[in-house]
């Protein structure tokens, strides 16, 4: 890199624009493990499950601890599934394809993993599918009082979460989905905050070689989700940063062995909500190629400027 990251592994800001200092980074920690449960049927309903870490640790490079990505419980039946476990988000559930560990969060995309229960149905109309989610999950805050308890689970209250989706198909392999999602929760110590947000996705497959992927989100205290450029509260004032912010991501493979993508991103708080180091306005493009040499081996290579 051609200055400092935010995190040096993988970029979700530039730590200092200003300063040009040549960095360079090797990792292993995006290593991953799973273990993928096939489950068992007990009538019509069937269960299944996912445990998945990785080494994103803070521990030394070489000396990096595991910690858990994914560990759910899922019941399906028809088309009606139940999660109680850890997962993604309901809301803002599409990535950009790029190849930095964060998927433009900070950058125009939220959403990530928390401890929930949620449900999500599934209505089919003929070439058109539509989905109703939602779910109780745990509000992830900051001890802003120093009392030593989590200011999240003291407010008595989960985070809801819902999302309202509609897949519109035609032809063999072309369609179009549109999504609008939200969630509330709140956080209580000496000063009690909330947590909202209105979001929108987009997705629009043309053939299985080209599609057009983007996310709106718009909300406040939203640093767990990773919007506000991963800020929650301004705590000199009191405050919640408001943010809003989007992305765009074209995903083109003009042949089985090769995909490319081209996106950008922004995160753009609340100027009247910062104070001093507060970080103000976050953007990124990037460009990127995958090639696959064989079904289990893939290269590629990214550019991204921030």
């Amino acid at each position: 890199e051609t200055g400092r990251s935010s995190h040096g592994n993988f970029a979700i800001w530039a730590s200092d624009p200003g300063e040009n200092e040549n960095m360079f980074h090797v990792t292993a920690k995006e290593t991953r493990l799973g273990l993928a449960i096939k489950g068992f049927s007990f009538g019509n309903f069937k269960a299944t499950g996912k445990i998945e870490v990785d080494f994103h640790s803070s521990n030394s490079e070489n000396k990096a601890y595991n910690y858990m990505r994914h560990a759910f419980l899922k019941i399906s039946h028809g088309s009606l599934t139940i999660i109680a476990g850890q997962t993604w988000d309901i809301i803002c559930p599409l990535n950009a394809a790029t190849l930095n560990y964060p998927v433009l969060w900070g950058a125009g995309n939220i959403g990530y993993r928390r401890p929930q229960l949620s449900i999500r149905k599934d209505i089919r109309a003929g070439k058109n599918l539509f989905t109703l989610q939602t779910g109780i999950f745990r509000t992830i805050a900051s001890d802003y009082d120093g009392d030593g308890i989590e200011d999240g689970a003291a407010a008595g209250f989960p985070t809801i979460q819902g999302r309202l989706a509609g897949k519109f198909g035609w032809g063999k392999s072309s369609y179009l989905q549109l999504g609008v999602s939200g969630h509330y929760g709140k956080s209580k110590g000496e000063v009690e905050y909330t947590s909202d947000s209105l979001n929108a996705d987009f997705l629009l497959v043309l053939s299985p070689q080209l599609k057009l992927v983007a996310e709106f989100f718009s909300g406040k205290n939203l640093g767990t989700f990773l919007g506000g450029i991963a800020q929650s509260v301004n705590s000199n004032l009191n405050e919640e940063v408001k943010t809003k912010g989007f992305f765009v991501n074209a995903v083109a493979n003009p042949s089985k062995k090769i995909r490319l993508s081209f996106g950008y991103g922004m995160d753009d708080p609340d100027d009247e909500i910062l104070s001093t180091g507060f970080r103000a306005k976050n953007t990124t493009f990037f460009g990127n190629i995958l090639i696959n040499l064989s079904p289990s081996v893939k290269v590629g290579f990214e550019v991204s400027n921030w």
